[in-house]
């Protein structure tokens, strides 16, 4: 799958720092490949490395201190959290994406998985869909609205965190609303599992998905007169029923 490191929010800014779009591009794809080539398996690995080049880079760029906060439930799983703040005309938006990763061996691979590789126009690395690319999109994103000095109506909440892969006890997202929810509560939460799709370039979908990994359990019953299997007749309650599921 091809990822486009764009901005995912339109800005119309004007400051005297702002970069060219080229640059802005090599700053996303320099963010993304250092996150790539961080190992951050749940056992291999560890998320604080990355949380805390995400941190340095914040810093560099200005952001206070107060602002920005790197912590976890034990010292290889750290997650990181920056606040962009905006006028507080509404409730903030969380932009959420996990940094670390499934398990990767290098003999399952015909490349290396920690080396960040772009092919024929695919990039390839562990990491480089689920969920990396949207935590360099987000952490590129609140870097740009800084030089721009845009200022949102609401504050923008980055929280990039850890084990969401591991299903171990040290889910960032569950540890942070255990220990920190005042540094996430949000109106609402942007993160994974949506997709997009190109056509020759043009972007012509923009998919959102609205809930995940729930399940519910549907019972539909027909009725008719019935008859034998080895005779189904037209009027045959099966045939009803896969009519319904295919308008469903």
């Amino acid at each position: 799958m091809r990822f486009a490191l764009v901005s995912l929010f339109c800005v119309c800014a004007s400051a005297a720092d702002n970069m060219p779009p080229e640059a802005e591009q090599r700053l996303a794809r320099e963010i993304y490949k250092q996150m790539i080539e961080l190992k951050s398996g749940f056992t291999t690995g560890s998320t604080t490395p990355i949380a805390e080049s995400v941190a340095a880079r914040f810093k560099a760029a200005g952001f206070p201190s107060p602002d920005i906060f790197v912590g976890g439930a034990i010292p290889t799983k750290a997650n990181v959290v920056v606040r962009y703040h905006g006028t507080g005309a509404r409730k903030p938006i969380l932009l959420l994406a996990h940094i670390d990763v499934v398990e990767a061996k290098r003999e399952d691979w015909t490349v290396d998985p920690f080396v960040f590789l772009e092919k024929d126009g695919y990039f390839y690395g562990r990491g480089t869909a689920d969920d990396k690319a949207q935590a360099a999109v987000w952490v590129a994103t609140l870097l740009r609205f800084k030089r721009e000095v845009y200022r949102p109506d609401r504050d923008l909440i980055l929280a990039l965190t850890a084990d969401e892969e591991g299903g171990g006890p040290y889910n960032g997202v569950d540890w942070l609303l255990q220990k920190h929810r005042d540094l996430i509560e949000a109106e609402f939460a942007l993160n994974e599992g949506a997709r997009g799709m190109l056509v020759d370039g043009k972007r012509v979908e923009n998919d959102m998905g609205l809930a995940e990994k729930q399940f519910v359990n549907l019972r539909w019953e027909v009725r008719n007169k019935g008859g034998h299997s080895a005779r189904p007749v037209r009027d045959n309650a099966i045939y009803h029923l896969a009519a319904h599921r295919q308008q469903t």
